[in-house]
C-alpha cells in the first residue's frame, strides 16, 4: 500500500487509502469472477457427463428389451455384469452372467417363446457418477404358463442397480423383477 503512517496530510492519506481499496476491490472482483467462471464450466461439464451417462443407460434399456424380444439368452445376459444378481418375481435368483443366461433359457424357449415385451416407462436416478438406480415398467404379451395356457398381458416393474464399468459401459449389477397387479389393490394405493 502507498499510504504510510508518517504521512501527516489527512486528505492525502484518505485519497491514497481510497485508491488502494479500489485496487483491492478490483482484484477481489477478478478473483471471484474467475472462480465463478471455473465453477460454471465444471458444472456444465458435469451436466454433459450425466447426459451422456443417461443416454448410455437408456441404450442399455433398449438392448435389454431387444434381447428379450429376440429371445436371445446370450444377448440378454450381456446386459448384466459378470458378477450380477438377478431375482425374479417369485423369488428365484441367479448369480453371475452365465447363470443368468441359463436361468432364462426355459423362459425364452417355453414361457415367452412368442412373448413381446414393451417398455412403458423408465426412471433413472444417479446415486453416484458410476451408479444409477433404474425402474423400468414393462408389459409382456404372448406368454404362456408352464402348463401351456395363455398368460395374457403381464405387467412388470424391473428394479435395476446399474454400474458404469471400467470400459465406460453401463451394465445391470442387480435386478429385481416385480409383477404389477391390476386388481386386488386397495384404493389407498391407487393413483
Amino acid at each position: 500500500m502507498r499510504t504510510q503512517a508518517h504521512d501527516h496530510n489527512p486528505q492525502r492519506f484518505v485519497h491514497h487509502l481510497q485508491q488502494d481499496l479500489a485496487h483491492v476491490s478490483i482484484y477481489m472482483l477478478m478473483k471471484r469472477s474467475s472462480l465463478l467462471l471455473l465453477l460454471s464450466l465444471g458444472l456444465a461439464s458435469l451436466a454433459q457427463a450425466q447426459t451422456r451417462d443417461e443416454t448410455a443407460v437408456r441404450s442399455l434399456i433398449d438392448r435389454f428389451n431387444a434381447a428379450f424380444n429376440a429371445h436371445d439368452t446370450k444377448a440378454f445376459a450381456a446386459s448384466f455384469t459378470p458378477d450380477a444378481d438377478f431375482t425374479n418375481w417369485v423369488g428365484q435368483s441367479a448369480h453371475g452372467r452365465a447363470e443368468i443366461e441359463s436361468f432364462h433359457l426355459p423362459i425364452f424357449t417355453i414361457v415367452y417363446k412368442n412373448g413381446v415385451q414393451t417398455i412403458k416407462a423408465a426412471k433413472i436416478r444417479f446415486i453416484r457418477p458410476d451408479v444409477a438406480s433404474v425402474d423400468v415398467q414393462t408389459e409382456v404379451t404372448g406368454g404362456k404358463t408352464f402348463d401351456g395356457k395363455e398368460a395374457g398381458v403381464i405387467k412388470f416393474l424391473l428394479n435395476w442397480t446399474t454400474t458404469k464399468e471400467s470400459d465406460g459401459q453401463w451394465l445391470i449389477k442387480v435386478m429385481h423383477n416385480t409383477r404389477l397387479l391390476d386388481e386386488g389393490i386397495p384404493p389407498v394405493y391407487k393413483k
